[in-house]
């Protein structure tokens, strides 16, 4: 059977969304001085899963605040990418969850690059990784929601079992 993708939108919108996407997230990640982007003194990670780990261990500690701009923020950020990216795709698309994954992770592993050369933020091998799950995420739902079998095909192949 033949999945196709019923994203209601032209190939070129979804591509602009993409970009706007894209534009917006580096204003956050970059320049936003009310997320304490200027300014230097951060502290890197290179040990995975520490800050995630540290984040349920102290929670108490750390609070609401902390815990909802690293943990869910971080997956929550990269939804749109794995969403966005994945309906640009025609369908069948083989590997295409893998596509997706590795390109929300490059993405993300590049944004912590230039995190740690710029001093803008803090690198995080963590965040890499909540990002990532991020992209997943926007991926399966957009799989879920927008690749669709025709319904000529599944009536075709309902007799087929």
């Amino acid at each position: 059977m033949k999945k196709r993708n019923t994203f209601p939108l032209p190939f070129t919108w979804r591509l602009l969304l993409l970009i706007f996407y894209l534009v917006m997230l580096t204003y956050f990640l970059f320049f936003a001085e009310g997320l304490g982007r200027t300014g230097g003194g951060f502290a890197n990670n290179f040990i995975p899963f520490r800050e995630i780990i540290r984040g349920f261990v102290r929670f108490d500690r750390l609070g609401v605040r902390y815990f909802l701009l690293n943990f869910v923020g971080n997956i929550v950020c990269f939804i749109p990418f794995g969403f966005l990216f994945a309906s640009l795709f025609r369908y069948p698309l083989p590997h295409g969850g893998t596509i997706v994954t590795g390109v929300s992770c490059a993405l993300s592993l590049m944004v912590e690059v230039i995190q740690l050369l710029s001093a803008t933020g803090s690198c995080d091998v963590d965040d890499v990784i909540l990002n990532t799950v991020g992209g997943m995420i926007g991926f399966l739902l957009f799989a879920g929601i927008f690749v669709k079998v025709p319904k000529e095909e599944r009536e075709n192949n309902s007799g087929n079992g």
